[in-house]
């Protein structure tokens, strides 16, 4: 019950898996603004947008992945 990594994982775990990844792609598309609007250097303006874009762009992956992992259990 508490072994949330027991074979065979649920396809409710693999969903919400899922819905988390997006949840936190979408909170880091909102940053994005903030970043630009700051005070720091352009430079540092510039590294953090690029950081944010790789994550959104995996944990959008990730989410796509847990999604079609979950359709192989039905």
């Amino acid at each position: 019950m508490f072994n949330l990594f027991r074979q065979p994982i649920e396809k409710s775990s693999f969903e919400s898996w899922a819905k988390i990844a997006d949840d936190i792609a979408k909170v880091a598309i909102l940053a994005v603004p903030v970043m630009l609007y700051g005070k720091d250097p352009f430079w540092v303006k510039l590294l953090n947008t690029s950081l944010l874009t790789i994550a959104v762009y995996l944990f959008l992956i990730g989410g796509k992945l847990f999604r079609k992992k979950a359709e192989e259990y039905t």
